[in-house]
């Protein structure tokens, strides 16, 4: 406990799935958090209430992640409230599964928007904030299908693994400020948001060597641990709860 004692942290997409139990992961090991949203406003106040029933503040702050004049108002809001950013989790993301003969320069588009232009803006935003205040940590979410791919995911796993590549090439960058980038590569975790038929989510599980799917339970101490000082000699480094299905 109090491994993130009064440090600030930012989460993009804090409001449901995985970003929601980095929220409250966070706030239980004592920082203040702002929980950005794109949709789903309700959910953003609902963490609101839970990260303040745990002694902590938090603020929900709406942003649209591939506009520019967006990013530097959530990087602003967050500043002004709370003073300044020492932890900044990418986690905002878009799934759409699709063949590729199926989609559209406009899907392609949208998906790289979101996940790559997202995480420029962001990370650009707040890197000079945790400069100015002597450092922070970057965690940036990735997919094991960054590595491996999956079909009728062409476009998804294209930019999950250009955020592996940007993980590793901004964390060069910025340790010299002392910013510690990295990044969480989930597997397949049972949290309502993949669109994956049951049954194939079924098989998928018998398939892993630790029979289960994962929960957002079994990932958040991976974010826990790369924020905290635990994980202060990690750099440009990947973390892979996945339940045994790649061992990179």
């Amino acid at each position: 406990m109090d491994r993130l004692l009064d440090r600030v942290a930012l989460i993009t997409g804090g409001n449901t799935g995985i970003g929601r139990g980095v929220a409250l992961a966070f706030a239980a090991e004592g920082a203040d958090v702002a929980v950005a949203y794109h949709g789903h406003q309700a959910e953003a106040e609902s963490v609101a209430r839970e990260v303040e029933a745990r002694g902590r503040r938090c603020l929900p702050v709406h942003v649209e992640v591939t506009r520019e004049a967006d990013v530097r108002a959530m990087v602003d809001a967050v500043r002004d409230r709370f003073g300044r950013i020492d932890i900044y989790v990418n986690n905002a993301g878009v799934q759409k599964p699709q063949p590729v003969a199926d989609m559209t320069v406009d899907d392609w588009d949208h998906m790289m928007a979101v996940h790559l232009r997202g995480a420029f803006l962001c990370c650009r935003a707040v890197a000079p904030v945790m400069a100015a205040g002597g450092g922070g940590r970057i965690i940036v979410v990735t997919s094991q299908l960054g590595y491996i791919g999956r079909a009728g995911y062409t476009a998804y796993s294209a930019a999950k693994g250009g955020l592996l590549a940007f993980t590793r090439a901004l964390a060069k960058e910025l340790a010299p400020q002392g910013i510690l980038v990295n990044s969480v590569s989930p597997g397949l975790i049972d949290n309502g948001f993949d669109p994956l038929p049951e049954a194939a989510k079924r098989a998928h599980a018998a398939a892993l060597p630790l029979g289960r799917l994962g929960t957002v339970e079994d990932v958040v101490g991976a974010f826990v641990f790369l924020a905290s000082d635990d994980g202060r000699y990690f750099c440009g480094q990947t973390l892979h709860p996945n339940g045994g299905e790649i061992m990179p």
